[in-house]
């Protein structure tokens, strides 16, 4: 009878325990519920979180400015590059054919000038003894004036026979014609020594057209030589020897080391807080959670889906409320050295002090 007593009592004793330790539970529980309900409504966080966030820094296009064959690859994948090296080589045999063409074109431009400057001096030199001739015949119709008239009052005075003042006559109408017809020399070569100028204003130009045709066939082949933009780790390759590529065709891309930052897309309702200059802790997902040091340097002017390539339509009537997310630039304030590991791309989690 004492046994059943005793064993009643220690049922109830666990029984009693048991039902404590489901009404701990259920008051967990729903301290939990309302704080969770509060946490929606109000913000108790001394630190603006997320984790929607990414680390970008500046990717280089390397691309092709002419159209050729890849005769040799000088790169390997994911190896570090200094501005200036070369990394890829096109066939370069058509262009050095196009800069012969343009070195002898020029030649030929340089002897047409040397030919027209000639032109010009012998135009001149044409053109001053005809001029100088033209000075003699004037000279000569003064003479044969002053005979005509002397022998104008001598036959008048019946001082001379018709014959001779015929003769006087005849001289001075050859000496008008022969002036008439330098005059006409003197303009032609006038004339020849100034289209002769023009020639060689033309020649002029014609020469600078060359000399551009011949720096623009020069600049073509330096363009076969294709190379880094900038100090940078290269990443794939996608290109073969003996591809051909086409103008604009990205050959590689080089990942700048020195300029990384963080893209992070906050809620709209937590942006009122969020002021250019405040300190940011970054942990980085792919580092165990390592942090890292930066600061807000800019805000979005609109939210993403502003920026999106097909933006939402809410004039269909078929609206659901969304809270969208605004984009933020963190600035790394860590040296570069202490940056080594972080890759862009990786997903990060960010903390603002409000």
């Amino acid at each position: 009878m004492a046994e059943e007593k005793y064993n009643d009592t220690a049922e109830k004793k666990q029984e009693k325990k048991k039902n404590l330790f489901i009404e701990v539970i259920a008051i967990l529980f729903l301290i939990a519920g309302v704080g969770w309900m509060l946490s929606i409504f109000f913000d108790f966080s001394s630190k603006i979180k997320t984790n929607n966030a990414q680390v970008d820094a500046d990717i280089a296009a390397v691309t092709s400015r002419v159209a050729g064959t890849i005769k040799s690859i000088k790169f390997t994948e994911y190896g570090s590059v200094r501005a200036g090296d070369t990394i890829v080589l096109l066939d370069d045999e058509e262009f050095l054919i196009k800069v012969a063409q343009a070195e002898a074109d020029l030649e030929i431009a340089r002897a047409n000038l040397v030919a027209m400057q000639q032109g010009v001096t012998i135009s001149k030199s044409t053109e001053n003894a005809t001029q100088a001739r033209l000075q003699g015949n004037v000279a000569n119709l003064e003479r044969a004036e002053k005979n005509y008239k002397r022998f104008t009052n001598m036959y008048r005075d019946s001082a001379v026979t018709l014959n001779q003042f015929d003769q006087v006559t005849a001289q001075l109408k050859s000496e008008q014609a022969g002036l008439k017809a330098m005059q006409s020399d003197v303009a032609t070569s006038r004339s020849v020594t100034k289209q002769n100028q023009l020639n060689i204003e033309s020649a002029k130009a014609t020469l600078k057209r060359k000399e551009a045709d011949l720096a623009a066939a020069r600049l073509q082949l330096s363009y076969t030589k294709i190379l880094a933009p900038l100090n940078g780790i290269i990443g794939e390759r996608t290109i073969h020897l003996g591809e051909l590529v086409n103008v604009n065709q990205v050959l590689a891309e080089v990942v700048i080391q020195n300029k990384k930052w963080v893209i992070a897309n906050f809620k709209e309702t937590q942006m009122e807080e969020v002021k250019v200059g405040q300190p940011v802790d970054i942990m980085v997902d792919a580092l165990g959670g390592k942090s890292f040091k930066g600061k807000v340097s800019e805000l979005s002017p609109a939210t993403g889906a502003k920026f999106s390539m097909v933006a939402p339509d809410n004039s269909t009537g078929n609206f659901v409320k969304i809270t969208q997310r605004i984009p933020v630039r963190i600035e790394f304030t860590d040296t570069p050295e202490k940056l080594t590991g972080i890759k862009p791309g990786m997903n990060v989690s960010v903390e603002i002090k409000k």
